[in-house]
């Protein structure tokens, strides 16, 4: 296994097993819930799952592009894909959450390239492009089986759509401090998912018997990873399809609006009424 399962006593059996998945996170199996494997690794993708059905029915709503509906859509697909690896450990649901993540960077990519067209009409060459392109992307995944080759691949597409990004962004700056502060929390999100890998004896350690104890999991960091991962994706689409909005001057525009001062959130405003 890529990620190694430290056999400390703690996991306990239950309604999957056997694991047929290629990775085992850090959390104990089975510990809260006879039916799911990883109790908080599943748990924390439910944030994933409502923003992404939260922003498809925004889109929907405010008659915006449908390349955006698709993108939370995409990340609604993700986050349950997520949930229900981590709930089963198996490998066909491993296949579903890794190729998931994919496919959507992919939806992502072709957004960032197509923000500042100036034109509605969909680029159907960039989109099969990129579509065969994750195709043999996961056909190869899928035949060598090894985790590290989709890491390393989804990595080198989150640059390729943060630089498409800031290229637009250098142009239409109205969203600069929202960008950064999405982006932050999304390199948080990656750092704390290499900690939970990288360290996992000292974190189950303090989860026991140190000052974790009394709260575990505050040191579930694989599970602090779906959270901020998702946070931070959604905040990138919200930017995109307001920048897109921008771009077109669409009437009604597509803008920002915020939930606790810091979670954005689309909504439609006359172009006159524009900031």
């Amino acid at each position: 296994m890529f990620v190694p399962k430290l056999t400390s006593g703690d996991d306990f059996q239950g309604a999957w097993e056997p694991a047929t998945a290629t990775l085992d996170w850090c959390e104990s199996n089975y510990v809260w819930n006879f039916y799911v494997a990883e109790w908080w690794n599943t748990l924390s993708n439910l944030l994933m799952i409502l923003f992404g059905l939260h922003g498809a029915v925004r889109v929907y709503r405010s008659g915006g592009e449908q390349r955006f509906f698709w993108s939370f859509l995409g990340l609604f697909v993700v986050g349950l894909g997520s949930w229900l690896f981590h709930m089963t450990l198996t490998y066909p649901m491993q296949l579903v959450d890794e190729l998931s993540m994919l496919y959507v960077t992919s939806t992502l990519i072709y957004c960032a390239v197509e923000i500042k067209s100036d034109t509605a009409k969909p680029n159907y060459l960039l989109a099969a492009g990129l579509m065969v392109m994750t195709s043999l992307v996961c056909a190869f995944y899928i035949l060598i089986g090894h985790p590290v080759f989709h890491q390393v691949v989804y990595v080198v597409m989150v640059v390729v759509l943060v630089v498409k990004t800031v290229q637009t962004l250098v142009e239409y700056p109205r969203y600069w401090r929202m960008f950064a502060f999405g982006l932050a929390v999304y390199l948080l999100g990656m750092a704390v998912w290499k900690v939970d890998v990288h360290l996992c004896a000292a974190l189950r350690d303090l989860r026991a018997t140190g000052p974790g104890s009394f709260a575990p999991v505050l040191l579930e960091f694989h599970a602090w990873w779906h959270l901020l991962a998702g946070l931070g994706t959604y905040i990138h689409i919200v930017i995109m399809a307001a920048t897109r909005s921008d771009v077109m001057r669409s009437n009604p525009r597509l803008d920002v609006g915020f939930v606790m001062g810091f979670i954005p959130l689309l909504v439609s405003r006359p172009a006159s009424k524009q900031v």
